[in-house]
């Protein structure tokens, strides 16, 4: 497809005024891009800045005259790779990869000597996925720099991936005393694919010691215990995985993210560190965003959705309300604003937004029973029941909403709630689609209410064989002294 060219104005890079500094040039598929400064260096295309807030061009614009200031004083070569290197950076920061590569490929060439540029190139070449590439210039920062140890933790990485695990076992055992947690994670990788199962099992649990937040290591961890057979303990892990990664203190690449600017760009950035379970970096790159645009209803919203995630409550909470205003209906807001304001013991408040989602998501069947139960833990029985009613008039279908209310009107405190005979029709109606031990008990619960004491009892039983293999089934064990034989009706 022809791509249309773009104004050496438009494009605001002032090279071209520059007469002794690289001009601007048409590559093949005709965009702009800064010619070499010297023979035997690459261009550097230029990105179409159409996109971009004025804050980004302003930057990118800033950083190439950088550059042709540094060539018109007529450098050496070190200072020179240096400029060219500081150009790659803001471009490796905004992701701007085509453009970062041959800016890095020139400072490596002109700085041979200095193994920044060689790392940096590196990782960008392994955020690309050219893991070949990556190792190549990862081997060569280390022959630089021997004694960088991100630089083995970097190695050890691209080797496990191109499953050159001896390789990989090396380097990272080289930085088990530096970043225990990232060495001790990439050998239990290791020892996993090498079916070494109770290795692997003791390097993860070692890492979930130091960093509890990393929550994807119980993935890896329960992969472990089911090669060992642990079935029991894979499943425990299995339910406690998320997003949390474990990561080494890296000042060359974490202050790439210091150069970013922009509201929308700092706000993806904060993204895509918060997907990685990087909170903190992303609490960070938000913050910054919402600097930039103080009304930013993302760059807000997602801050307090990490400094939740880094147990900031206090800081977090006034965020979210703020963010909840503007976007009641994202549920991750939400539900961690409630999540937020229990924590924080101020039960009205959250019961004030489980009723406002009710009203605005009325058929949001997980809120509308989180409201009832809010509501019931406050002693606000009959509130409860009549909005649990209200749903299952619009929901007959709901099972949570009928399971909840059958439960309320099987034992609520308030007596003249009860409705023994209604309860029992929606325990048994729920009961028969999905045979759980909290329907079965629910049951029981309408018919102890009815004074149907033996046949209570008797579900409750079924209750505790469901539950047989679970968690719950010592719970259901001590309720069952609760079902006598006789007047069973709960006080």
């Amino acid at each position: 497809m022809h791509m249309r060219r773009i104004p050496v104005c438009a494009l605001v890079f002032g090279l071209l005024a520059l007469g002794s500094g690289p001009g601007l040039i048409a590559t093949e598929d005709e965009r702009q891009a800064i010619a070499p400064a010297r023979s035997g260096l690459d261009a550097v295309p230029l990105p179409p800045l159409d996109d971009f807030e004025p804050a980004v061009q302003e930057h990118l614009r800033q950083s190439s005259d950088a550059l042709a200031t540094v060539v018109s004083r007529e450098p050496g070569a070190g200072a020179l790779g240096a400029a060219y290197g500081a150009l790659a950076r803001v471009f490796h920061a905004y992701e701007l990869f085509e453009s970062a590569e041959p800016a890095y490929r020139n400072a490596v060439r002109l700085a041979s000597g200095d193994a920044t540029w060689r790392y940096l190139l590196g990782h960008l070449y392994q955020q690309m996925g050219r893991l070949p590439e990556a190792a190549e210039q990862y081997e060569a920062a280390i022959r630089l720099q021997p004694d960088w140890r991100t630089t083995a933790v970097r190695l050890g990485e691209v080797y496990l991936q191109l499953n050159r695990l001896s390789d990989a076992r090396e380097q990272f055992q080289s930085a088990v005393t530096t970043f225990p947690s990232v060495a001790r994670n990439g050998l239990g990788e290791i020892a996993l694919r090498e079916n070494r199962f109770g290795e692997a099992v003791d390097h993860f649990r070692a890492v979930l010691e130091r960093v509890p937040t990393a929550t994807s290591v119980h993935y890896s961890l329960a992969m472990a215990y089911r090669g060992a057979g642990r079935l029991d303990d894979a499943r425990a892990q299995l339910e406690r995985r998320g997003p949390g990664t474990v990561r080494i203190a890296d000042p060359t690449v974490d202050n790439l993210q210091s150069l970013v600017r922009g509201e929308r760009l700092l706000v993806i950035h904060g993204r895509r560190l918060y997907d990685a379970g990087q909170f903190e970096a992303a609490a960070e790159a938000f913050r910054r965003a919402l600097e930039t645009s103080p009304e930013s209803a993302p760059a807000r919203g997602n801050l307090g959705l990490a400094l939740s995630q880094l147990g900031r409550l206090d800081e977090a909470v006034p965020h979210l309300q703020r963010a909840f205003v503007d976007a009641p209906d994202d549920t991750a807001i939400r539900s961690t604003l409630v999540r937020g304001l229990l924590r924080l013991s101020r039960y009205d408040e959250a019961i004030a937004v489980l009723r406002r989602i009710a009203s605005l998501d009325p058929d949001h069947e997980e809120s509308v029973v989180s409201l009832a139960v809010l509501l019931s833990n406050r002693g606000r029985f009959s509130e409860a029941v009549k909005v649990l009613e209200l749903a299952a008039q619009r929901q007959p279908a709901a099972a949570t909403v009928a399971t909840t209310l059958a439960r309320l009107l099987a034992s609520a405190p308030d007596r003249s709630l009860r409705d023994g005979t209604r309860a029992l029709t929606l325990a048994m109606r729920v009961y028969e689609t999905s045979l759980t031990a909290t329907d079965a008990e629910t049951v029981a619960l309408a018919l102890a209410e009815l004074d149907r004491c033996g046949e209570a009892r008797d579900w409750m039983q079924r209750a505790i064989a469901i539950a047989e293999s679970s968690d719950e089934n010592a719970r259901l064990k001590g309720e069952l002294r609760n079902y006598p034989t006789e007047a069973c009706r709960r006080p």
